[in-house]
């Protein structure tokens, strides 16, 4: 069985060889657990980043039984190694989430290079932008980052057939506690181990979690599906929303909590792939008959693609029209050359499939949908 082990990062390498060299360094590293590198002075720097250099030259002296104890991820995962893969630790992928600060970026590039060093796989570094535990606004902000991941990147393990498993036995608590969460929905199993020197690897398997879609999804569809594309939704929009979905700032204005994107993205494709179109009157937007009949004939599953799309498209149009579709790398809006009607163009619902449209006095006229050769040849 493959299988996809997703390790969150803290900075134990760091603190126990800080603890080696006494209480100024210990001390730096308390103080700039949460900085970023340029809020970090120089001298600072310095330090942290000879503590590294030392770390690196232990790490590649010590047995494994000598890293466990150095650091906490790499308790999680030999223990894992020891215990599952009996040490065949080249069939099993590894990622690694680390706060967006200088000591888990810098912790997170020595797990890395160690790991590769001992033939383990390693994928990536997933270092959500702005995450660290300084105040709640970061956190969150960095919690959704990694809610939109696993949504993306670790579901689509899960549906190639890998065991995902989740090794929180490092990093903060606070982001322990969110990763378990979502470990109950992405994962197959989760480890911890106790505090004890000689505790064993805790394994604890899935629960049997689903989560129901609810009335309101499908009633405020419209406005979670712009929202998981980060609009901020007005008061009257998300009436009516219980507010553990919502992240609601002082002047009433909305986005989804990280519990109302878990819920959103555990439910999106079953209800956008089944309401119809007008429920989706998004603002800036006119779907042409032709637009319609090429959408009513497509499954739910290609429909509720489409949906998402166009939330993403009508969050961009309205904040920086034609030009915002253009930059972004995933849509790639361009016009068809040639045409002697008024000006056409298209952008990308994938490698494959298109939606041609075009605009007139800041509205976007929605033309066609279908296969790249189907829309070009008929735009």
């Amino acid at each position: 069985m493959q299988r996809l082990i997703v390790s969150t990062v803290g900075t134990s390498l760091l603190s126990h060889m800080a603890r080696e060299k006494g209480r100024k360094a210990e001390q730096i590293l308390r103080d700039t657990a949460n900085l970023e590198s340029h809020q970090i002075n120089e001298d600072e720097k310095e330090v942290i980043s000879q503590l590294a250099k030392d770390v690196s030259k232990k790490l590649e002296s010590s047995s494994p039984q000598e890293t466990r104890r150095m650091s906490a991820e790499l308790n999680g995962i030999w223990g894992y190694c020891f215990d599952v893969s009996q040490g065949n630790q080249a069939k099993d992928l590894h990622c690694l989430v680390s706060t967006d600060t200088f000591q888990g970026k810098l912790t997170a590039d020595l797990l890395q290079k160690y790991l590769r060093s001992k033939e383990f796989q390693v994928l990536n570094v997933f270092t959500p932008q702005g995450l660290n535990t300084a105040d709640n606004q970061s956190f969150s902000k960095g919690i959704k980052q990694i809610v939109k991941w696993c949504h993306k990147v670790i579901a689509g393990y899960c549906r190639e057939g890998y065991f995902i498993v989740f090794n929180l036995v490092g990093s903060f608590k606070s982001l322990q506690g969110f990763m378990n969460t979502l470990g109950m929905f992405y994962a197959d199993e989760i480890l911890y181990i106790f505090e004890a020197k000689t505790a064993d690897l805790v394994r604890i398997p899935r629960l049997p979690i689903k989560i129901e879609s609810q009335p309101i999804l499908e009633e405020k569809a419209k406005v979670f599906a712009l929202m998981a594309e980060n609009h901020i939704a007005s008061r009257e929009e998300v009436r009516g929303i219980p507010e553990i979905y919502l992240d609601i700032d002082e002047e009433g204005f909305a986005t989804l909590s990280e519990w109302g994107l878990l819920i959103w993205n555990e439910n999106e494709k079953e209800i956008l792939g089944s309401l119809p179109l007008d429920k989706f009157n998004f603002e800036g937007f006119n779907y042409e008959n032709s637009f319609e009949k090429d959408f009513g004939k497509l499954n739910k599953t290609r429909r509720a693609n489409i949906v998402s799309t166009l939330a993403r498209v009508a969050v961009i149009y309205q904040e920086k029209g034609l030009a915002g579709l253009r930059d972004h790398t995933g849509l790639r809006y361009s016009d068809y050359q040639g045409l002697k009607e008024r000006k056409v163009g298209h952008f990308r619902l994938d490698q494959d499939w298109r939606i041609s449209c075009s605009e007139n006095e800041g509205v976007l006229y929605l033309r066609h949908v279908g296969s790249h050769d189907y829309v070009n040849n008929n735009p």
